[in-house]
């Protein structure tokens, strides 16, 4: 018994020292306590633009004259921005070359030029606060990955250089009571720092985002207008997904259960991505970081749609 009491007392300091060696600063601790975004929510310029709801929009739109020139999806488009009427103004006034016709034509094509311009604006703000929000998760993501890495790394080394003292100390002790001992304490403590290495969670970190866009996908709801309403009818429209049959933010919640959740939706609805924030793991940083991503780019996608009507628009009412 005292034989193994002298040689934990010769390893014990060793494994001691390597793990405190694995600690984190206060003030790096202090550095990864990011309770506030700096990304502020975006101004959007289209909040007044479209009063009527998705159904409304849907009716209107299957039975419209404008069907007979553009194609259902710009026709839905054009009531979401509030277009339709001018539009229709524009068709009648084709071919007509009289001086007031032109006036009347250069001031509706203005409007509507405006209103684009603000769509498309209202987009890039979206699209924006995505950025800067992925990028400040990356960047802790990216602090806590280092940290973990660095203490995996001392915790290897450590391991190995506790198996190397024990095959040392059995080498010199002759004594055989002290030299199985000593052979069977560095193996448990060898095979603990091992066991620290395979923590799947590591360091974590608090984090706050309160304006959560991601958490309006998941619930499908945007009920506190994060987005601008063009912009949230463009996603919950299913006849502007590829497939007609689901929405966009559909589709993308599904992607989401599917990679991100491993086919779990109650893990999803668990989880602090949807909240306000809290206590985050690394792997959670990088789902927030990958799902920001996404969302930015299905937005990013909206541009096109956009563009499709302007080009419509252009062949038929030049």
């Amino acid at each position: 018994m005292y034989l193994a009491k002298k040689s934990r007392i010769i390893l014990i300091p060793l494994v001691i020292s390597i793990i405190s060696s694995c600690a984190v600063n206060k003030k790096s601790a202090y550095l990864l306590t990011l309770k506030d975004s700096y990304c502020i929510p975006p101004t959007y310029f289209l909040k007044a633009e479209q009063t009527l709801t998705n159904q409304t929009i849907d009716s209107l739109a299957a039975h419209d004259v404008l069907n007979k020139v553009f194609s259902i999806q710009n026709v839905h488009m054009l009531y979401a921005l509030g277009l339709t009427e001018e539009m229709k103004e524009l068709g009648k006034l084709k071919g007509n070359s009289s001086v007031d016709a032109r006036i009347r034509k250069l001031t509706i094509n203005d409007q509507i030029n405006r209103t684009l311009l603000l769509a498309l604006s209202d987009i890039n703000a979206a699209a924006a606060e995505l950025d800067c929000e992925a990028e400040r998760v990356d960047q802790v993501a990216g602090y806590i990955d280092e940290i973990n890495a660095a203490r995996n790394n001392k915790l290897v080394v450590g391991s190995i250089a506790l198996g190397a003292l024990a095959s040392i100390a059995g080498a010199v002790i002759t004594n055989n009571d002290v030299n199985s001992a000593v052979g069977i304490t560095g193996g448990l403590l060898g095979g603990g720092l091992g066991f620290f290495t395979l923590n799947p969670k590591g360091k974590k970190v608090e984090f706050y985002h309160p304006h959560n866009l991601l958490r309006n996908v998941w619930t499908q709801n945007d009920t506190d207008q994060s987005f601008s309403p063009f912009i949230w009818y463009m996603l919950s429209e299913k006849i502007f997904s590829n497939d007609g049959t689901n929405s966009l933010l559909h589709n993308l919640k599904n992607r989401w259960i599917d990679y991100q959740f491993d086919n779990d939706k109650n893990q999803g609805n668990q989880s602090v991505i949807f909240s306000d924030g809290g206590i985050y793991y690394a792997d959670d940083l990088h789902s927030r970081a990958a799902m920001i991503n996404q969302l930015q780019a299905v937005i990013r996608s909206i541009n096109q749609g956009v563009n499709n009507l302007i080009l419509d628009a252009s062949k038929t009412l030049e």
